[in-house]
């Protein structure tokens, strides 16, 4: 089973390989947004040496960390997995034991390989050069900060993973479900932490942070390895249970999808 799912992986893999450019296009754009940030954060800085108990440097650290979180753990392929669905063509997918989501999973995975083995070393470079025009503080971590980090973005992967693929299952329902597809980009640009640290936020926008769990994506890894907060009982729990919420959601949204999917001539 090992051998039969790694050769799957190897071939999407495989297949990513003839986006490489649309790839590096996306990375571009994903990065850009984040330098005109921190000209920003320059700019707002001027003349001052801590605003909200964040230093310039450590302002930089966090949109360095922002930026490498977002290349590991983002997921984009509503769209034509939408349209796929209206289009009737997964029926395949319900009829052998590789499933529609593990074949989503897959192809995401090997596409993210892909994209982490083109887009790191250029964000590396990219941020070694802006460190040379704005201050960054250095990150000082242990082995268990660097292990714990990592469990972070895994989790952060799934969780992306999950809401991006709730966005395909409405199709079954909602023909223009892909269109949810913006909504969760400024959902999770705002609630997570990836726009600004949530001490610069409204006290509105830091309650409704403080529910969702969108926070776990960026900010509660970055205050973490950064050393402003520590990996308590409380905290572990509260990542496992929203772990279950949304393997939750996604399994009862797959089971009425599928009852509820019906092809063309089917």
């Amino acid at each position: 089973m090992l051998k039969k799912y790694l050769a799957i992986y190897r071939y999407m893999f495989i297949r990513s390989l003839q986006f490489r450019t649309e790839l590096a296009i996306y990375v571009v754009l994903d990065v850009l947004p984040f330098f005109v940030l921190l000209f920003m954060w320059q700019a707002a800085f001027a003349g001052k040496d801590v605003i909200n108990g964040f230093t310039l440097p450590q302002i930089t650290q966090y949109y360095f960390l922002v930026m490498f979180i977002e290349r590991v753990t983002s997921s984009y392929f509503e769209n034509w997995r939408s349209t796929e669905i209206r289009e009737g063509k997964i029926d395949y997918f319900l009829t052998r034991p590789f499933s529609y989501i593990n074949e989503i999973l897959s192809k995401d995975l090997g596409g993210k390989v892909v994209s982490l083995l083109i887009s790191i070393p250029g964000l590396l470079a990219a941020m070694v050069l802006m460190s040379l025009i704005i201050p960054v503080e250095p990150l000082t971590i242990t082995a268990i900060h660097a292990t714990v980090f990592a469990g972070f973005l895994i989790l952060g992967y799934f969780m992306q993973f999950c809401i991006a693929l709730w966005i395909v299952l409405l199709t079954f329902w909602f023909e223009g479900s892909a269109g949810l597809e913006h909504f969760k980009w400024i959902s999770v640009t705002l609630f997570s932490g990836a726009m600004i640290p949530i001490e610069f936020t409204p006290e509105w926008l830091q309650k409704i942070y403080a529910v969702l769990p969108l926070k776990y994506i960026f900010a509660v890894p970055i205050n973490y390895i950064q050393g402003n907060i520590l990996l308590t009982p409380r905290l572990g729990l509260e990542v496992f249970f929203s772990f279950l919420l949304m393997v939750g959601i996604t399994k009862i949204l797959w089971s009425k999808a599928v009852y509820r999917y019906s092809s063309a001539g089917g």
